[in-house]
């Protein structure tokens, strides 16, 4: 009976053994299976995972985390919103006729509309130096302070002053400035009564300056500025001939009135120096010598704040103010479908990508791309320096004389700007000198093509055209 009595108790602790033995097992599994899991680790972890639960030995040592930089509000504002808020702001009132800055701008150059570039960056800043209505008895005092200075400028010109002074025209390109086109008189009744009008003082001012430099001058500013004077036919139609216009972004001041003085034009010149691209304005015209009296001053805030110094050309850029409302209103006749067929569809040629000029000299072979190399009056043009070294030749130049040595081909040749000849030196100590039209174009002489290969020993040049380009052979 005891035996029996004692069975169920014992099948009772045997049974709550096994339970506890059970219970023991799941309990640690489920423990083991939270410890190992990476997903458990981001779930109740997530500071550890953010990193910011792991303390930092130093601010230097932040771990790596991708970052986006955002340039600034002020960074972020467009080319066009900048210049309209800085050209209508502060100055005095410009009389009736002075050259003064308008309240927008139309167009402004890719370079004033960059982005802030982010923290670490080289930011490029540039300022573009040009003068207007010369040349006159002060440009030669601006020319002097540009070449002390080391800096090239753009100079648009007007056509009756460059045909009363062509050694100061011919003296602007010599330095390697570059010449825009400014009207031949300046007179505002005129110019802007009509299209046709302003067209014929632009041709005429750019005949008047190939004639000096060779090159027609492809910049136009508008006398005044565009703002009140041009409407959409003036743009439209300039660009259909292959002109950039170029207004400015910020106006010296020195033409608000006679006599503005040195320091006032300084601290006009000077008064926003955060821009990434200036196009100032300033004149050289008779009475600005004012103008050439700030220049140094200038010069030495732009290069204090970062700037480095261009030149505009064809592939500027346009800076140009907005139509504005009193011009519209103007209704202006449009020139007739004939006569801009005559005259603004053929002189887009004249500024057109030419066809190439292949040199088959002797064993040697070279390209002169278009701009390379001019057709005038029925014969090539080429600048000596770069034809005679990419043919095995070599040149030599003598600046106080202006004359170049060159030795090519077994033959020895100096070609004398000076004096407009080429004197050709033989082995046996005789010489021969030639008149040749040899011309100083900015810091490249450039002469004749067939009377240079005659001079070399390469006499017989046959020249020939074809759709892909233009070639010319000697032996």
């Amino acid at each position: 009976m005891k035996d029996n009595q004692e069975n169920p108790i014992r099948r009772i602790m045997i049974c709550g053994l096994l339970v506890i033995a059970v219970l023991l097992c799941l309990g640690v599994s489920a423990y083991g299976g939270q410890g190992n899991s990476s997903a458990s680790r981001s779930i109740y972890s997530p500071q550890a995972e953010a990193g910011s639960a792991l303390p930092l030995l130093s601010k230097n040592n932040a771990p790596a985390v991708p970052v986006q930089d955002l340039p600034p509000a002020a960074g972020r504002m467009t080319g066009a919103e900048s210049r309209q808020t800085h050209i209508s702001g502060g100055g005095s009132a410009p009389k009736a006729g002075a050259e003064r800055p308008a309240p927008a701008i139309h167009q402004v150059s890719a370079a004033a509309g960059k982005a802030t570039p982010s923290s670490g960056q080289h930011k490029e800043k540039r300022v573009y130096l040009t003068f207007d209505d010369g040349p006159s008895a002060v440009t030669p005092k601006v020319l002097s302070i540009l070449q002390e200075q080391g800096i090239k400028a753009t100079f648009f010109v007007l056509g009756e002053q460059a045909e009363g002074r062509p050694e100061l025209i011919n003296a602007i390109w010599e330095q390697g400035h570059a010449i825009g086109n400014h009207t031949y008189n300046h007179n505002y009744h005129n110019l802007y009564s009509g299209f046709t009008e302003f067209w014929r003082q632009i041709k005429q001012t750019e005949e008047t300056v190939r004639e000096i430099t060779g090159v027609r001058p492809q910049l136009v500013r508008a006398p005044g500025g565009t703002f009140g004077h041009f409407d959409s036919t003036y743009f439209t139609l300039l660009k259909q001939a292959g002109y950039r216009v170029m207004d400015w972004t910020v106006d010296s001041g020195d033409s608000r009135r006679r006599g503005v003085p040195a320091a006032e034009i300084m601290q006009a010149s000077v008064a926003d120096l955060t821009s990434p691209s200036v196009v100032l304005l300033l004149h050289d015209g008779s009475g600005h010598e004012q103008s050439a009296k700030a220049l140094p001053a200038i010069i030495e805030r732009y290069r204090a704040a970062g700037y480095e110094f261009g030149v505009l050309d064809a592939q500027s850029d346009p800076v140009q103010f907005r139509v504005s409302s009193k011009a519209a209103a103007l209704q202006r006749g449009k020139p007739s479908g004939e006569w801009i067929s005559a005259n603004i569809v053929p002189n887009a040629e004249l500024f057109a990508p030419g066809k190439a000029l292949a040199l088959e000299i002797g064993r040697m072979e070279t390209l002169l791309k278009p701009g390379e190399y001019r057709l005038q009056d029925g014969q090539y043009y080429v600048p000596l320096r770069a034809t005679v070294e990419r043919l095995g030749g070599r040149v030599g130049w003598n600046a106080a004389t202006r004359s170049a040595a060159v030795s090519w081909n077994g033959h020895s040749m100096k070609l004398d700007s000076q004096r407009q000849e080429i004197g050709i030196h033989r082995p046996d100590g005789t010489a021969e000198y030639r008149g040749t039209p040899v011309q100083l174009r900015g810091s490249s002489l450039w002469v004749p093509l067939r009377t240079l290969l005659e001079a070399a020993g390469h006499p017989g040049a046959e020249a020939v055209v074809n759709a892909e380009e233009r070639r010319v052979t000697a032996a």
